[in-house]
């Protein structure tokens, strides 16, 4: 994945691997994006591929086991190119190799199509995907001091 200058703009949530996982991350990136004065459109692309990440952890990662944490965690990184983010999405469930989808299975293509960069990486730990937005120019996106989101939901929803 591409380097670049780690800035003070973070995000991080931590909720239980459950179906209602994917919706309440989809609004806490929308509002960090948003407070980035990320552009829409690729704003867009960030929050459907980290949604696509968060609910394969939550359906294939705690599949045949009780619900465990899934944390997702973002950065802004500032390079020659301009301003990216980038989005890990990690889970302690077991990674599974990918069978026949049939009509579904779409999940590792869309993240692929929305973002410039996928990496993932089973563990015996759990599973952890690395997302990288495609660069957006510098002069589109604000400088905020720390901005930390942090939110921790832990009860069945």
């Amino acid at each position: 994945m591409g380097a670049g200058e780690v800035d003070s703009a973070t995000l991080q949530v931590r909720l239980l691997g459950v179906p209602a996982a994917a919706s309440i991350v989809r609004e806490r990136l929308r509002a960090w994006l948003d407070g980035l004065g990320w552009p829409e459109h690729e704003a867009d692309d960030v929050v459907l591929a980290v949604h696509e990440a968060v609910s394969n952890s939550v359906e294939h990662g705690y599949d045949a086991m009780p619900a465990g944490e899934v944390v997702v965690a973002g950065d802004r990184l500032v390079d020659g190119d301009g301003q990216r983010v980038r989005v890990v999405v990690r889970d302690e469930g077991r990674w599974r190799t990918p069978r026949d989808p049939g009509y579904r299975g779409r999940g590792l293509a869309v993240m692929r199509g929305c973002m410039e960069g996928v990496d993932v990486r089973p563990g015996a730990a759990g599973t952890e995907v690395v997302l990288l937005s495609r660069p957006v120019p510098a002069s589109r996106a604000r400088v905020l001091p720390l901005a930390v989101t942090t939110v921790e939901v832990h009860a069945r929803l």
